[in-house]
């Protein structure tokens, strides 16, 4: 297999919004295929060039169904997608969940996604209990108690709202204002959870999840003497770069709970930074959560099923986009990291189809971090 000198560098997007958001598709052609806006707001389809040429091509977002032929659960899916019209990773997750539920990728998808549902709505309970206590004992000088009982039924939260008059008077708002945008901070601050917490967030996860990787391919790396190695270590160190950058980012959207009278007397100001902050860090590890899984599949495979995984792993690499890190340190290593071109679901060695490694793409679906 043949990788030329700089294929990818001129092809790399700036902005995460020009990256776009990996879409859980089934169909093997358009795997961890992206979806993003175009330049009058309407969605598109970024899919790697088949021939393994340099570039993507562009696919208007409603136009996918008539040139590619879709399973049901893709067409659920694309059409979930049209629906809500955003390429946001959240609302992406959202539509993916949404439609593995109706069981048209199978029932283990199914469970999978049901799963995930429900954990993140404890998520969210469990983060807004633990920002209300951490919040309420500073602003109250530690009077106000709260349990997490209190969040769980009307005349709980009906009583935290009662018991929250004087505080809100003392910030300019009414005890219902104070409440909804505790709440409402709360559930920005869900994917990442609150310091204290026992349960780590969904977004915890994956950058535990990517450092973890990281160390993995490393390791991997130093005992095999293929080509594969070398892209081995160019994920890793793309992971190590994603794995500092999201832990930064993390730290910077909990900081602000440190001086939560500021933020709450301050909140239109405040909310339009949470969603921001929030939003650049779900583009941050974007993609990751399906890479994770592909490897943690293969880890226990011979090593020709190892090389195909890193292979395609390479292939669908979130890279963080230069405007998004043009300040840190590092950033030109990542870079080169990624200069290497291999084509989609080949061997490593053949340039042959892999029908294994689109067996191990499709059974991702139906797990997760």
């Amino acid at each position: 297999m043949n990788f030329p000198k700089g294929a990818g560098s001129q092809f790399q997007p700036t902005k995460f919004e020009e990256r776009g958001t990996a879409v859980a598709f089934t169909t093997p052609a358009l795997s961890q295929a992206r979806v993003r806006m175009d330049s009058r707001d309407n969605l598109e389809l970024t899919v790697s060039a088949f021939s393994g040429v340099k570039g993507n091509y562009i696919i208007r977002w409603k136009d996918v169904p008539e040139i590619f032929s879709l399973t049901m659960h893709d067409r659920a899916l694309q059409e979930a997608i049209l629906a809500r019209n955003s390429c946001l990773p959240h609302d992406i997750r959202t539509a993916t969940l949404e439609t593995a539920k109706t069981g048209l990728a199978g029932p283990e998808a199914q469970r999978a996604a049901e799963e995930s549902l429900v954990e993140e709505e404890n998520e969210v309970l469990l983060t807004r209990y633990y920002l209300f206590k951490s919040a309420l004992e500073k602003l109250s000088g530690g009077e106000m108690k709260l349990n997490v009982s209190d969040f769980t039924t009307a005349s709980g939260r009906e009583g935290i709202k009662s018991g929250l008059a004087g505080i809100a008077k003392g910030l300019g708002m009414t005890a219902n204002e104070l409440y909804e945008r505790l709440e409402r901070w709360g559930g920005y601050l869900a994917p990442l959870g609150m310091p204290g917490m026992q349960k780590q967030c969904r977004v915890r996860r994956l950058i535990g999840g990517i450092a973890d990787l990281a160390d993995n391919l490393n390791q991997w790396a130093d005992s095999d003497k293929s080509e594969a190695a070398y892209l081995a270590r160019g994920v890793a160190r793309v992971a190590q770069f994603t794995d500092d950058f999201a832990r930064d980012l993390a730290s910077a959207a909990v900081r602000p709970v440190e001086y939560a009278d500021r933020v709450l007397a301050n909140w239109d100001k405040a909310i339009a930074n949470f969603q921001r902050d929030i939003e650049r860090l779900w583009w941050t590890v974007d993609g990751w959560e399906f890479i994770i899984l592909l490897w943690k599949d293969v880890e226990d495979r011979d090593r020709d099923s190892q090389r195909a995984a890193v292979t395609e792993i390479y292939r669908v690499l979130p890279i963080i986009p230069e405007k998004e890190a043009m300040d840190r340190p590092n950033m030109k290593a990542m870079q080169e990291s990624t200069r290497m071109q291999v084509r989609a679901l080949e061997g490593w060695n053949s340039g042959v189809l892999d029908i294994e490694m689109i067996r191990r793409v499709e059974s991702t679906k139906r797990r997760r971090v």
